[in-house]
């Protein structure tokens, strides 16, 4: 029997896929944080970038994980999950920049890095992707939340695309616990990456126009 040089092929693939969107659209931000310096897009680059890494990872430990030590394949996992993790306080950061002002935003921020600790540690004690989403979702429902108070109250720019990104997201890990399959090449995380990628389009017309402190 030929053994497969990928283990998951498709999962790693879309992966990939991920991460290439994600890095790009960092670059593309980056440049248009020069001249703005705004604080809300400096958060969105990081949440691509932390994306981005996190489906690197993710690519490896499904391409070459079963492949390597029990070791390696852990920490290829862990380094997965630490990345979503701050993926996660990234885009909650841009949410309370978008909000308040600069001082609050920096006073929350002490906050949301108490829970991102207490999340690191957790994940460095379990494996299961479940207590990713347990962080993850709850999180997002508070972006979505502030988002929205942005629209209904200002209208403001971009709220309606992060929200849009925000909700397919929700989609796409309500799909990865599914445990769907609809073919051998497509499981539940293949189509969740699928779906991801969409929120990641929407993610980043939302931050190009973005502002700071609308409150």
């Amino acid at each position: 029997m030929v053994k497969t040089i990928i283990y998951e092929p498709m999962t790693t693939i879309t992966d990939l896929i991920i991460a290439f969107m994600a890095f790009y659209y960092a670059r593309e931000l980056t440049t248009i944080y020069i001249n703005q310096l705004l604080n809300v897009q400096y958060h969105w680059i990081w949440t691509f970038r932390m994306l981005g890494l996190g489906a690197l990872f993710g690519a490896l430990s499904h391409g070459i994980g079963p492949y390597c030590s029990p070791l390696i394949a852990a920490i290829i996992w862990k380094f997965t999950t630490y990345s979503i993790g701050a993926m996660s306080y990234f885009m909650a950061m841009s949410m309370l920049h978008h909000l308040f002002e600069y001082d609050l935003a920096i006073r929350l921020k002490w906050v949301m890095m108490l829970f991102l600790v207490i999340y690191l540690y957790f994940m460095t004690r379990n494996d299961d992707f479940l207590y990713v989403i347990l962080f993850y979702v709850p999180l997002m429902i508070i972006v979505l939340i502030g988002f929205m108070y942005s629209y209904i109250n200002f209208n403001s720019d971009g709220s309606t695309m992060l929200m849009m990104g925000v909700l397919i997201s929700f989609i796409g890990a309500g799909v990865q616990q599914s445990g769907i399959t609809l073919h051998e090449h497509m499981n539940y995380n293949d189509i969740a990456h699928i779906i991801q990628m969409v929120a990641l389009w929407y993610f980043y017309q939302g931050s190009l126009v973005v502002k700071d402190g609308i409150i």
